[in-house]
């Protein structure tokens, strides 16, 4: 005799609960922490390109690592 309802056949009823809960809670996670990065850190194709060149000679400039005629000669043949 088959047993339909309540019989001894189906005893692990409560996985599935627990299962598709944590999926759900997994998913509910994800897209927080996914909206939290968003928001701090900027869209990832904005987060840290390259740096333009004539950033890079101002930070070499500012840091000291070239002088001043070097800086002027490398700024005017970036800006021609």
């Amino acid at each position: 005799m088959p047993y339909w309802c309540a019989g001894p056949g189906f005893g692990f009823w409560w996985i599935f609960p627990l299962f598709f809960g944590s999926l759900w809670l997994l998913l509910i996670v994800s897209i927080f922490w996914r909206v939290r990065r968003f928001a701090h850190h900027g869209p990832y194709w904005a987060r840290g390109g390259p740096e333009e060149p004539i950033a890079v000679l101002k930070g070499r400039f500012a840091r000291g690592d070239i002088d001043h005629d070097e800086y002027e000669r490398r700024r005017k043949v970036l800006e021609s």
